[in-house]
Order: C-alpha cells, then sequence, then structure tokens
C-alpha cells in the first residue's frame, strides 16, 4: 500500500513542476529573471535531497569518479531540460507541451535497441507511429495557443534532454556503480544548481529591463519548483522495481499529463483546436501502448 501512495504523490510532483514552470514561464520575467527563478529551484531540490540522503543515513562522500563525471554531464542536461521546460510551458497550451515532452522517453527506448542491444516490440514501432500522427495533428495549420515558433522549439528541446536525461540514469544504473544512485542524483542537482547559476550571472540584462518587485508569488514559486523537483526524483528512485509497468505507467505518465492539462485549463485558461485534441488523445493512447506494450 505505501508504494502505491509514493506513487500517488510521485504522480502530483510530476504534475506540480509542470504547472510550477509554466508559472515562471508566464511570469513576464526576462531570460535572465526566468534562469535565475530556476536556479533557485534548483538549489531548493538540492537541499531536499540532502535531508533525503540524510533520513536513508548515508554520506555524502564515496562518490566514485565515473558517478561524478556522469553526474555533472546530467546536472547541465537536466538544468537545461526544465529551463527549457518553463519556456515553451510559458508560451504553448500546458497539454501539447506536456505531451511533447513526455516523449522523451523514445529516446532512450531507441538507444537501447542501438546501443544495448534491447527489444522493441511491434506494438511499440505502432505506438511511435501513432506519436507521429498526434504531433502531425498538434502542430497543424491554424493552432492556438500561442505561435508554434513561441513555445515548439522549446518544447522540443525540453523533450530531447529529458530522453537524453534517461539514457544518463540508464548507463548509471548498468554500469557497476549503480548502487550509488542516490548520491548521484544528489551531485546532478548540485551541479544543475551550479551550472543554472553561471548561466545567470552570464546572461546580460535586456535593454530597458527592471528588476522586479519580490512578491509571494516570486518567492513561493521556485521553492515549490524545488520541493517536486528533489522529491521526484528520490520517490521515483525508491519506487524502482516496486510496481508492476501496467500500474506505475499509466498513473505516472498519463495521470500527470491529465493533470496538467485540467489544472492549467482552469488556471491559466489554455485552449486548444478540435485537431489538437484529437492530437493529445493519439498521443495518450500511443504512449500507453509504447509503454505497456
Amino acid at each position: 500500500m505505501i508504494n502505491y501512495l509514493i506513487l500517488t504523490v510521485s504522480t502530483l510532483m510530476a504534475t506540480g513542476k509542470s504547472l510550477f514552470c509554466k508559472a515562471i514561464g508566464v511570469g513576464s520575467y526576462s531570460k535572465r529573471e526566468a534562469i535565475l527563478l530556476n536556479f533557485k529551484a534548483f538549489v531548493v531540490a538540492f537541499i531536499c535531497s540532502l535531508l533525503f540522503l540524510a533520513i536513508q543515513g548515508q554520506g555524502l562522500f564515496g562518490l566514485s569518479i565515473f558517478s561524478l563525471v556522469l553526474s555533472v554531464f546530467f546536472g547541465f542536461s537536466v538544468a537545461v531540460t526544465q529551463v527549457m521546460q518553463a519556456r515553451a510551458m510559458g508560451n504553448g497550451p500546458a497539454s501539447i507541451v506536456t505531451l511533447i515532452y513526455s516523449c522523451g522517453f523514445l529516446i532512450p527506448i531507441f538507444y537501447g535497441l542501438a546501443i544495448w542491444g534491447e527489444d522493441v516490440s511491434v506494438f511499440q514501432w505502432i505506438g511511435v507511429a501513432l506519436l507521429v500522427v498526434s504531433i502531425s495533428l498538434i502542430v497543424s495549420k491554424g493552432n492556438r495557443g500561442g505561435a508554434l515558433v513561441s513555445w515548439l522549439p522549446f518544447a522540443i528541446v525540453a523533450m530531447l534532454g529529458s530522453g537524453i536525461n534517461a539514457i544518463f540514469q540508464k548507463t548509471h544504473q548498468y554500469s557497476s556503480y549503480a548502487d550509488e544512485l542516490p548520491l548521484f542524483l544528489v551531485y546532478s542537482l548540485f551541479f544543475s544548481a551550479l551550472f543554472t547559476g553561471l548561466a545567470t550571472l552570464l546572461t546580460k540584462k535586456e535593454k530597458g529591463e527592471k528588476a522586479h518587485k519580490k512578491t509571494l508569488k516570486s518567492i513561493a514559486v521556485p521553492i515549490c519548483l524545488g520541493v517536486c523537483v528533489g522529491l521526484l526524483n528520490f520517490l521515483n528512485l525508491s519506487l524502482s522495481g516496486k510496481i508492476p509497468s501496467i500500474i506505475q505507467f499509466p498513473i505516472y505518465n498519463v495521470g500527470s499529463m491529465l493533470l496538467t492539462s485540467g489544472i492549467s485549463a482552469v488556471i491559466y485558461k489554455d485552449k486548444i483546436t478540435i485537431l489538437q485534441g484529437v492530437g493529445l488523445a493519439v498521443g495518450i493512447a500511443a504512449i500507453l501502448i509504447v509503454g505497456l506494450l
């Protein structure tokens, strides 16, 4: 029972991550301010990961060189992915952006096929074909919810980043250092904070940019986003191999997608065309087929 409770909380954290990313994207922040908010979120996520490590009674040292180097690349990829996701969510409909972002799980599937010789079933190929149809409908002419150019490129980069992140994690779990995963995630979040902090310092202020007044929202959003990111990583870690995929996959992936779409439609008044709605439905079905069959 406890594992299903953790799965429910994990799904809510994934939903929260998407919605708080959108809150950053729609906050009329400059590029530099948006990166700064992500930096603050990663600092909070790093602190959460330290608390999780302390609860487990695990030390902060003893990470292998392999895990340390991989955590640098993983941390950078996670940082870029989150910044791009926030940018896409801010300008595009949350339901569509979340679907495109979710398609990143295809990347480790094909990487596994090419590098590790893993099998891809006929049903998974059918699911991939349906995803192509889904994306075609989503980007069809006459879409609403923001001009495509203002959010689609960022959504695609976030999708690629999501897939690359999964490859990094899988590479670590296929190595002889798999038992270092909790510490690997802690260091990765530290490097994500480091990279976004450096990016904030290196990003020039835009012409005429004025500092935003500190409001409850500007303080609460990065804290809430950081908590979601930090907890999400370790909740998913604790669920590894404990729940059948036929239950975990639809609840986590499709559940968070539907929750994000519904809440965003109410809060941010996201609107999509009929064709995009059909594309979203086809995409959800495709994700289920790829993940479960």
